[in-house]
């Protein structure tokens, strides 16, 4: 589990640390940096999978921008220093120095990675002036890259004539070759909570619509892929996954029962629905109230062993009633444990907060503002409030995380 991370210059972003529990709230007013935050993980994500990708980085929710918008801006010294990232995950600890290439389209790197790079590309050029387009993994570097190190091979090559170098190049072949710089790297800076993480928003749309699939598997970060995984609860996972779900469901009045239903003929998915109050009629997926859907997404994500152990959810409160969020949160901080899930939500609604336990050191909740510099900052709620409901606080200004125009 990841116990703290540390951020600097990214976005508003210029100089936070945030300790993590199994289950942590974000509050605060528009634009204080919460999905800043979580893109900012998303962003290490990335750089620990060597995945810096523009698509890469846009399928995982991170909304990506030219350099001046992706690093801090608040001085002309900022916009000219890398991002720097740091997690912390028990004793062990990742840093990681990302920074754009000076090329026409913008293009991230990492600085550990380069490092790499450079060092291993020495060592190989120190030693062998042979053939390079032999060595595994030659074929993966730019045109540029490889007229480079194809220029310098030759001179070392020149400079060895004469000489036996058979023994040399079989051992550099087989020891230093490109390949071996991407396994140090995974094997120094990978980590497989940090490089699955992603930020869910799940929409309407996307929930209703099963034929949608997303890249990410098995759901999406908009909600695609439901159906996909309602199959593999059934096929799968068993009877004991579906009643489990099912259980979560049962906190909305009407709901009864549900079906998951392929026709191998026609390739047609549909989700049977039941109202208890109108046994006869059969709701669907297009049909159905799109809170029911949203919930359902969810505790499916909770559920499933396919999805990611550590990831947020933008926005959690969506399309739910107000005492519906605070039982919710409930329910999926016990999902969070019992299925080894970490998670980060944000939210607008006061009623997820009392649905929070902050006797629990697990359960975390965090009030997000701006400094009078615009730097966002990050105030822990350590501890409930004396003879004050938690959404009480917030509303009352009491712990903050309120527009400072509106009084």
């Amino acid at each position: 589990m990841i116990t703290e991370i540390k951020i600097n210059n990214f976005k508003s972003v210029q100089n936070l640390s945030l300790p993590l529990g199994r289950f942590n709230v974000l509050i605060g007013s528009n634009g204080s940096g919460k999905s800043n935050i979580l893109e900012a993980i998303t962003f290490a994500g990335a750089a620990s999978a060597d995945k810096l990708d523009n698509e890469f980085l846009g399928s995982r929710g991170i909304r990506t921008a030219n350099s001046q918008l992706m690093k801090s801006a608040f001085s002309k010294k900022t916009f000219l220093e890398p991002i720097k990232l740091l997690f912390k995950n028990g004793k062990n600890e990742i840093s990681l120095t990302i920074d754009e290439e000076n090329k026409p389209i913008l293009t991230w790197y990492a600085k550990e990675k380069r490092d790499l790079e450079k060092k291993f590309t020495n060592i190989l050029l120190s030693f062998y002036g042979g053939d390079v387009e032999g060595i595994t993994g030659f074929e993966k570097y730019d045109e540029e890259q490889k007229n480079n190190i194809r220029q310098i091979s030759l001179q070392i090559k020149e400079l060895l004539k004469g000489e036996d170098k058979g023994a040399i190049e079989e051992f550099i072949k087989s020891v230093f070759n490109f390949n071996s710089i991407n396994e140090i790297y995974k094997e120094q800076f990978y980590n497989i909570e940090l490089a699955n993480f992603l930020i869910y928003s799940p929409e309407v749309s996307s929930l209703r619509m099963f034929e949608e699939e997303s890249q990410i598997k098995p759901l999406g970060i908009k909600g695609e892929g439901l159906f996909s995984v309602l199959q593999i609860f059934h096929e799968s996972y068993g009877k004991e996954t579906i009643d489990e779900l099912k259980k979560y469901l049962h906190i909305i009045e009407w709901f009864d029962d549900f079906e998951a239903i392929f026709d191998k003929v026609s390739g047609r998915k549909s989700l049977v629905v039941k109202d208890r109050y109108i046994p006869d009629i059969l709701l669907n997926q297009n049909n159905v109230n799109e809170g029911f859907l949203f919930l359902m997404f969810y505790v499916s994500l909770f559920l499933s062993k396919e999805t990611p152990s550590f990831f947020s959810i933008d926005n959690v409160e969506a399309s739910f009633h107000p005492l519906l969020c605070k039982e919710m949160t409930k329910n999926l901080v016990e999902l969070s444990e019992t299925h080894s899930k970490q998670v980060i939500l944000t939210t607008h609604n006061p009623f997820v907060l009392d649905g929070l336990d902050l006797n629990d050191s697990e359960q975390k909740l965090f009030v997000i503002r701006r400094d009078p510099d615009g730097e966002t900052i990050a105030d822990h709620i350590d501890k409930p409030l004396q003879n004050v409901k938690l959404s009480e606080g917030w509303m009352k200004g009491i712990i903050g995380g309120q527009p400072e125009t509106i009084e």
